[in-house]
C-alpha cells in the first residue's frame, strides 16, 4: 500500500502509539486520527470495520473522546446511527475536555496524598521508613501542586 492510504494508516498507528505513551488506551488515538484524516463523519460501524474492532469498543472509545471534546457527534439526515467527526481545533480539545479532566485527576491525587499522610501518621512502624515515605509524599504533592498551578495559570490557559 502506497500513497494516501499508506500515509493515513501510518498516522492512525502513530496516533495509537502516542495515546499509549500517555497511558491512554491505544484505540483512543487510533480513532481520533482516523476521524481527523477522514473527509466525512464516520459511523461506529465504519470505524469498527476500518480498525478491525468491535462496534462496542468503537462506541466506548468514541464516547470517551467525545467527553474530552476531541470528537463530536454529527447528525446525518435520515439516519439514526451515531456519526463522529474529529475536532480539529486544539484549543477546543484542551479547554473543552482534556484540561478539566486533567485538573480533576490532579484534585483526586491531592486527596489521595492527604489520605496517605494521615495513614502514615496514625500508624506505627519503623521511624526511618515513615520519614522516607513522608519525604516522598511531600515530593509528590509538590509536583502535583506545581502542575496544577501551571495548568490554572491564566497566561498558560491563554496560550493553550
Amino acid at each position: 500500500m502506497n500513497g494516501p492510504q499508506a500515509a493515513k494508516w501510518e498516522m492512525v498507528e502513530a496516533g495509537g502509539r502516542t495515546a499509549q505513551s500517555f497511558g491512554l488506551n491505544r484505540l483512543l488515538g487510533q480513532i481520533y486520527m482516523l476521524l481527523f484524516l477522514s473527509r466525512e463523519a464516520m459511523s461506529l460501524d465504519q470505524i469498527a470495520a476500518q480498525l478491525g474492532i468491535s462496534k462496542a469498543s468503537a462506541s466506548i472509545a468514541s464516547r470517551q473522546l467525545e467527553s474530552w471534546g476531541a470528537v463530536r457527534r454529527v447528525w446525518m439526515k435520515g439516519d439514526r446511527k451515531s456519526y463522529y467527526a474529529a475536532e480539529t481545533n486544539l484549543l477546543r480539545i484542551v479547554d473543552g475536555g482534556l484540561l478539566p479532566s486533567l485538573l480533576k485527576k490532579l484534585h483526586s491525587a491531592r486527596i489521595q496524598i492527604e489520605r496517605s499522610r494521615r495513614l502514615l501518621e496514625e500508624g506505627d512502624g519503623d521511624p526511618d521508613q515513615k520519614r522516607f515515605i513522608r519525604v516522598r509524599l511531600d515530593q509528590a504533592e509538590s509536583y502535583r501542586s506545581k502542575i496544577e498551578a501551571l495548568l490554572e495559570n491564566p497566561i498558560v490557559r491563554r496560550i493553550l
